[in-house]
Order: C-alpha cells, then structure tokens, then sequence
C-alpha cells in the first residue's frame, strides 16, 4: 500500500502548521508532527525514510539554517530534505524549512547583518508573484501575508523565484517539481499568530522591528488581510495535498 504519512518538522512548539495541517482534513492522509530540536541526541532513526511518506513539510524556526553545530538536528532534516528531492516527495518548506532547502540546493542563506538590512515583519503584499506557478501563482491577489524573519535566500542565476518583496529578492522558490520553499508564513492564522504574541520572545522581537504598538498593528493587519487572504491560501495548499494524495494513492 503506498505511504499516506506526511511528516511535519517543527522547531519550536508555537510555530504550528496552521493553515497547512488544515489542508489535509478529510484527505485520508495522516499527519505526523515532530521536533527533533528538542529530541536529545537525535538521530536518523528518528526520521522514517522517504520511502514511507507521502510528503514533507519543515516548518519555520528562530535557528540560523547553518547553525548545525549549536542544532545538530537540522543536519538530520537538511539530509531528509536531500532525499525528499530525490525521490520526488512534495514538500514544502516554511521560512526557516525553505533556507535549509535552499542550503540543500546550494544556495546561499545571509543574516541580516551580513545583508545589511533589518528584518521583515509584518503584514505586506507579494510583489512579482510567478501566477502560473500553482502554489504561489494564487497569492498575486492576496493584500497581505504574514513576513517574520531575518535572514535570507540568495537565489542563484537559475534559481526560480516566484515572489519577492522590497527588502527579500526571494520570497518563494521552486525546488524541483514537486517542491517549494517559502520565506513567508501562510500557515498562519489571526488565531496562531495570537499564539505567537503570547510568547515574549516574539513580542520583544515585533516591537524592536515595528515600534510598541506591533502587537496591536500586527493583530489588525492579521484581521484585515483574512477574509481575503484564507480562500486564496486554500487553494494554494489544495495543490500541495492533491500531490500528497496522489502519492499516497488517494
């Protein structure tokens, strides 16, 4: 029978898949979600092989995506990643998921010092959005998205971007035909971003970028980008679980 798991990495307990794990309701997929950050001593065998999913999500994370010495766990998922598009897995990589897939496919990640810009946070538009591309194409008429990272990919020459925004050349990118990164959260909700917000970390990190009154500016934005942005993000995902469950044989 063929594999109908899709495996979900996350970094840290409050950057949940959202939006993505709802795409899956009624699929007949099931979902396994892990982290192996917080897994001691982590190993391969902690990971199935490819061999037994249906797809891959990596969720995002505050850890540098070449900070493998202070995170030896995404060692782990930089090598599944490797196997994933190999073997022609859909997967989809979220900010932090979508650097270590670009560092899979040998491209650059920069901080933002290195770059020498701040950080981008905070609700905008797509700009230059590739609309023939079946995950990111539908997001051209979204108002906003939810941006919240520092570092950064450096496409290559041949790299295809399929959206950027003033400060990001590259916002999203292909990998192969049955993979994406994304730098940008479409996983979250109104509600999950309250999640986030409710941690300090997240809070100390929004007002640095957007001044005292981020939690209330980014709450309204969530709030006003919604009802536009969800039926939009939903077919962009709805093109992810049909590949998951055509793998599956669904």
């Amino acid at each position: 029978m063929p594999a109908r798991t899709v495996l979900f990495l996350q970094h840290i307990e409050v950057e949940k898949p959202g939006l993505i794990l709802e795409a899956l309701d009624g699929s007949g997929l099931h979902a396994d979600i892990r982290n192996l950050i917080d897994t001691p001593g982590a190993s391969a065998d902690d990971l199935p092989p490819v061999s037994d999913l249906a797809g891959l999500v990596v969720m995002g994370g505050p850890m540098n995506a070449d900070d493998l010495a202070g995170h030896p766990a995404l060692k782990l998922e930089r090598d599944l990643l490797a196997d994933a598009l190999r073997a022609g897995i859909p997967t989809l990589g979220v900010c932090l998921g979508a650097q270590l897939l670009a560092r899979v496919q040998g491209l650059a990640v920069r901080t933002s010092a290195e770059m020498g810009r701040p950080g981008e946070i905070g609700w905008a538009p797509l700009r230059d959005v590739d609309r023939d591309d079946p995950v990111v194409g539908p997001l051209a008429e979204a108002p906003a998205v939810l941006h919240w990272h520092g570092d950064r990919i450096v496409p290559a020459a041949d790299t295809r971007v399929l959206a950027s925004t003033g400060s990001t050349e590259c916002q999203a990118f292909r990998a192969g035909p049955a993979a994406w990164g994304l730098q940008f959260h479409l996983e979250v909700t109104p509600g999950l971003q309250d999640d986030w917000l409710a941690e300090p970390s997240f809070t100390a990190e929004a007002e640095e970028a957007l001044g005292p009154d981020a939690t209330a500016r980014l709450r309204a934005d969530a709030l006003a980008a919604a009802p536009a942005l969800r039926p939009l993000a939903e077919r962009s995902l709805a093109h992810l679980r049909a590949l998951f469950m055509e793998r599956a044989g669904l």
